[in-house]
C-alpha cells in the first residue's frame, strides 16, 4: 500500500490521524455504504470539524503523483470546493463542471453529480474533449444507483462500443442481478458481455470466479472453458490461474487443478494462499491414489 512509503507516510502523519479499516469487516461494510466508495483502496481525507476534503480511489503505482495530490488536497487545491468556488467565476467552463461531477459522483451523491454531468455533456456537444460515452456512462450508473432501475445502463450498452465503458456497464449490471440472487441473469449477462467483450480477460476471470463462488456446478464446465481463454490471453496473471485452479478442483479434476495453482504460485511466491491450496489439492489426491 502506498501509505507505507516512508514520505507519504510521513506527510499523512503530520498532520492527520491515520485510520485504517478492513473492507471486509462489519464497520468497513458500514463505512462503505456510507461514503459510497467504489473498491480499495481509497483514502478519504476530513478536517478536524469531521468535513470530507476530498478522497483518493485507487493506486496507480505512481508514488509521487500521490503525494502531489495528497498535499494539494490538503492545501485545498482541486477538492469539491475548491471547483466550485472556481464554477462561480466560469460557469460555463467545462473542466471545472466536469470536477464537480467527478466528485459528486466518487462521493456516491448522484443526483448532485447529475446537473453537472448534463452541463458539460452541453458544453461539448462534439465531443472535443472525449467525455460525451463517460458523461452518459455517469447518467445511467446514477439512475440505476439511486432508484434501482438498470434500464438505462442496458440501453448505454445498446449504444456505445467504447470497450472500457461497456465492461463498466455490464459489471454493473452482473452485480445487481447477484444482489438480487438472480445467477440465470448474472450467467446470462456474462454471455452477453463476452459476445461484447471476446477479449476481456479480467471479464472472463470474474465470470468464471463468480461460477467458482456460487458453487453453480451445472456451468463448471463453461467457467473452466472460459478461465483458460483467460489465461491464454493473461498467462501472467496469478489470480487468473488461480480461478482457474479452484474451478477445476470443485469439478474434481485435480491432477488439472495442481497444475494450473502451480502455475499462480510460481508467478506469485508471496501468495499464501497458494501454496495452502497446493497441500490441499495434493492431500485428496494422495487420498485417491491409496484407496
Amino acid at each position: 500500500m502506498v501509505l507505507t512509503n516512508k514520505q507519504v507516510g510521513d506527510f499523512v502523519n503530520s498532520r492527520y490521524i491515520s485510520v485504517k479499516i478492513n473492507g471486509d469487516s462489519l464497520e468497513g461494510k458500514q463505512l462503505r455504504e456510507k461514503y459510497h466508495y467504489p473498491g480499495y483502496p481509497t483514502v478519504i481525507l476530513f478536517n478536524q470539524h469531521g468535513e470530507e476534503i476530498d478522497r483518493i480511489i485507487g493506486f496507480n503505482g505512481n508514488k509521487d503523483e500521490y503525494l502531489k495530490t495528497l498535499i494539494a488536497y490538503t492545501e485545498g487545491r482541486g477538492t469539491l470546493r475548491d471547483y466550485l468556488n472556481r464554477l462561480q467565476n466560469e460557469p460555463n467552463n467545462f473542466d471545472n463542471n466536469y470536477q464537480i461531477a467527478q466528485k459528486y459522483h466518487e462521493r456516491g451523491d448522484y443526483g448532485a453529480a447529475r446537473p453537472y454531468i448534463e452541463k458539460f455533456l452541453k458544453l461539448d456537444s462534439q465531443d472535443e474533449f472525449g467525455k460525451k460515452t463517460e458523461g452518459r456512462y455517469l447518467l445511467a450508473y446514477g439512475e440505476y444507483r439511486q432508484h434501482s432501475d438498470i434500464q438505462p445502463l442496458q440501453n448505454f450498452i445498446k449504444s456505445t462500443r467504447d470497450k472500457d465503458w461497456l465492461g463498466r456497464a455490464f459489471n454493473d449490471i452482473t452485480r445487481y442481478y447477484a444482489r438480487q440472487n438472480k445467477p440465470d441473469k448474472v450467467l446470462e449477462t456474462y454471455e452477453l458481455a463476452l459476445k461484447r467483450l471476446p477479449d476481456d480477460a479480467n471479464l472472463m476471470n470474474a465470470y468464471a470466479w463468480y461460477i467458482f463462488q456460487q458453487k453453480i456446478e451445472n456451468a463448471y464446465a463453461r467457467g473452466i472453458a472460459v478461465a483458460q481463454t483467460a489465461v491464454k490471453l493473461q498467462p501472467d496473471a496469478d489470480h487468473i490461474w488461480d480461478t482457474l485452479g479452484q474451478l477445476l478442483f470443485a469439478a474434481g479434476r485435480t491432477e488439472e487443478a495442481i497444475a494450473a495453482m502451480q502455475k499462480a504460485a510460481d508467478l506469485n511466491p508471496k501468495e499464501k494462499s497458494y501454496e495452502e491450496n497446493l497441500t490441499k489439492y495434493r492431500s485428496v489426491l494422495s487420498g485417491k491414489s491409496d484407496s
